[in-house]
């Protein structure tokens, strides 16, 4: 194998190694989807918030009506998180929408927040049988899929599920990828023709290389010697 076939072997192998470093190992984020489905029979709820923008559980059930709740919201992320239900009932938060305005709207029946690594309490009065949607006030959490639905005095709807956040590896991944491959294939093209001029520099006469030197067809006479003329 030649120096430069080596060469660009080892720039290819080197560009896939750094782009599974940046893209990281299979199942790094999880997809969050429906992690626990609470039924509390005691006017209390437990919930996590857990990284990256998930609570454990996301969906409660048959939480008692007309009582009071008391809240304990666990924070196991770094960063701070929420613990807020909408105060509509029925109503599920579209994807594009400001869930702080839709608050200020609409009001909240909690609003607990917790710091990362503390630990929340609150309580509210729970309504009459009918479901809601919660989710993470701080600013970006809820598109990030940090929400979840609770039903008092029944079971939620079918229809009503928690979406898997995207496990994939984002648009600044992308960019750092793109980049790098990029680099990798100017790498290549610049190899090899550098590799060329090289190549022709130093290339080496039919006769080093064990060809014989072509010989005149019959009937042509033999071509002049080059270089400059002898003085007669």
């Amino acid at each position: 194998m030649g120096r430069r076939t080596r060469v660009g072997t080892l720039t290819v192998a080197l560009g896939i190694v750094v782009v599974l470093g940046v893209l990281g190992a299979p199942g790094t984020l999880a997809a969050k989807g429906i992690v626990g489905v609470a039924h509390p029979a005691s006017g209390s709820l437990a919930v996590t918030a857990k990284y990256p923008f998930a609570f454990d559980p996301n969906t409660f059930s048959n939480v008692p009506t007309n009582t009071t709740i008391s809240v304990t919201l666990t924070n196991g992320d770094t960063i701070p998180h929420t613990f807020t239900i909408l105060n509509r009932e029925g109503y599920v938060i579209p994807s594009s929408a400001d869930p702080t305005a839709m608050a200020v709207q609409f009001g909240s029946l909690v609003n607990i927040v917790a710091d990362g690594g503390t630990t929340a309490y609150g309580n509210f009065t729970s309504p009459a049988t009918g479901w809601y949607e919660f989710f993470c006030n701080e600013s970006g959490h809820f598109g990030n899929g940090m929400y979840g639905f609770i039903a008092f005095g029944e079971g939620l709807p079918a229809n009503l599920t928690v979406s898997a956040a995207s496990t994939g590896p984002g648009i600044a991944v992308f960019i750092i990828t793109g980049t790098i491959v990029a680099l990798v294939v100017i790498a290549l093209v610049l190899g090899f023709v550098v590799g060329r001029r090289r190549g022709a520099e130093h290339e080496m006469p039919p006769e080093r290389l064990g060809y014989p030197e072509p010989v005149a067809p019959a009937g042509f006479p033999p071509e002049p010697p080059t270089g400059p003329a002898h003085p007669k």
